[in-house]
C-alpha cells in the first residue's frame, strides 16, 4: 500500500507540532511565573521600605518620649502571634546610656506567667505607675521591672485600626516620677496616635 509510505513523515510532522506547542506553551508559563516572582519581589521590597521607613518614625517617637519625659528608658511591648495572642516581646527599645536594656529579657515572654499584668495592661488605656512595688500586683512582672531599675512608669496601650490592642508604650524611671500624669498623658497619646497604625506586627516565623 503506498499511502503507508507516508504515515512516517505524517506523524514526524504531527509530533513536530506537538513539540512546539508543548515548547510555547512552557515558554508562556516560564513568562508566567517570572513576572510573578518579579511582581512579589517588587512588592517586597515595597513592603521591606515601608516597614524601614516606619521603623524610623516609631524610634522617633521614642526618643521624643525620653527626651520630653526625662525617662531613663522607652520601650513598646507587643503580643504576638496576632490573633491568637500567647508571648509578650521587646522590638522597640531607646535608653540613657548606663541603662540597662528591658529588651534582652522580654523575648518570648509566655503570657501566662504575667497573666495578671498583661491583663492590666489590655483594660487601661493608660497607666502612671509612680510606686511599682506598690501599684503592680503581678509578682512576676513586679519581679522583671524591679531587677532591672524600673522605679515608676507611666504605660500607653496601642490599638490597631480595629481598636484592638497591639502593643503598650512604657516609659520608666530609676527614680520617682516628677513629671505631671497630665502632661505625660498628652505627651503618650500624640506618640501612641502616631505610633499605633504603622507598628509592624512581631514575625513568629523564623
Amino acid at each position: 500500500m503506498e499511502w503507508v509510505q507516508y504515515i512516517a513523515p505524517i506523524l514526524t510532522a504531527i509530533g513536530a507540532v506537538i513539540m512546539a506547542w508543548f515548547t510555547y506553551n512552557q515558554r508562556t508559563k516560564d513568562k508566567l511565573t517570572d513576572l510573578r516572582i518579579e511582581k512579589w519581589r517588587q512588592e517586597k521590597n515595597r513592603e521591606s521600605k515601608r516597614r524601614s521607613d516606619n521603623s524610623s518614625i516609631i524610634f522617633g517617637e521614642l526618643w521624643n518620649i525620653l527626651h520630653l519625659l526625662n525617662a531613663d528608658r522607652v520601650y513598646i511591648v507587643q503580643p504576638h502571634p496576632l490573633g491568637r495572642e500567647e508571648r509578650l516581646s521587646i522590638w522597640f527599645e531607646v535608653k540613657r546610656k548606663g541603662v540597662e536594656p528591658m529588651k534582652p529579657h522580654i523575648q518570648n515572654l509566655d503570657i501566662s506567667e504575667v497573666a495578671v499584668f498583661n491583663r492590666m495592661l489590655t483594660e487601661n488605656l493608660f497607666l502612671y505607675l509612680t510606686d511599682i512595688d506598690k501599684q503592680v500586683d503581678d509578682k512576676y512582672a513586679k519581679s522583671i521591672l524591679s531587677s532591672y531599675g524600673c522605679c515608676s512608669a507611666i504605660i500607653k496601650r496601642l490599638s490597631d485600626s480595629k481598636h484592638d490592642r497591639n502593643g503598650n508604650i512604657f516609659c520608666e524611671f530609676t527614680r520617682p516620677l516628677t513629671i505631671s500624669e497630665n502632661e505625660a498623658h498628652e505627651v503618650l497619646h500624640t506618640a501612641a496616635t502616631n505610633i499605633q497604625y504603622i507598628l509592624p506586627p512581631i514575625d513568629d516565623e523564623p
